[in-house]
């Protein structure tokens, strides 16, 4: 099964370096931007989808509406695809945590993927649901090219996984706002992998 999994465009709260976890803001114009060169781009790979599945908050939403159109093919709200529930943080800015709860946010920002955040989840737990649905997905389609669109976190966590079979070098998979990366997923295992890609959001800058 190949798949194609993309990162929402820029949000308000991107812009303003707020933790959005399950909570939404609005995309920006640079985010409308954004969404046109990603269907560009996608458009010129002519990849044949038979189905995008979104995560259903509002900035992915947006995304997977637009793709879908794209692609001709239906659009499915798909709740295992929501980014990290970051709890009690979010709608706050890093500096806020930092602040505020200086001990949680050494924890939360040391890259540590085992860290759950108060009344939140932790970046494996996360990680894991995506995967779970990519197994699921796989089992009843296998022949078929699919279309996800989720959040940048749980992304990360989601590409280590494939790539490296553990979570701990997540960091390294960071994919800017509506890039995306394409997988091709053969039994459990991911034989090929190319994550963030952006060249189309360089005429942008």
């Amino acid at each position: 099964m190949k798949v194609i999994l993309v990162r929402h465009a820029q949000t308000e709260w991107n812009q303003r370096g707020i933790i959005q976890g399950h909570m939404d803001s609005p995309v920006t114009k640079r985010g409308a931007l954004e969404t046109s060169a990603l269907l560009e781009a996608l458009t010129d790979a002519a990849y044949p989808t038979d189905c995008v599945y979104a995560s259903p908050l509002g900035r992915a939403w947006h995304m997977g509406q637009a793709l879908a159109d794209c692609f001709l093919c239906p659009l499915v709200a798909e709740s295992a695809l929501k980014e990290q529930a970051f709890g009690h943080y979010e709608g706050m800015t890093r500096e806020q945590i930092q602040s505020n709860y200086p001990s949680e946010a050494e924890s939360l920002f040391a890259r540590d993927a085992q860290f759950c955040p108060p009344d939140g989840e932790s970046l494996t737990q996360a990680s894991q649901r995506v995967i779970n649905f990519l197994h699921s997905q796989q089992a009843v389609a296998p022949h078929q090219t699919i279309c996800i669109v989720s959040h940048g976190q749980v992304s990360q966590g989601v590409l280590a996984l494939l790539k490296e079979g553990r979570i701990d070098n997540f960091s390294s998979y960071a994919q800017p706002n509506a890039s995306y990366s394409v997988l091709d997923l053969a039994g459990d295992k991911c034989v090929t992998l190319r994550w963030g890609i952006a060249t189309h959001l360089l005429k942008l800058l």
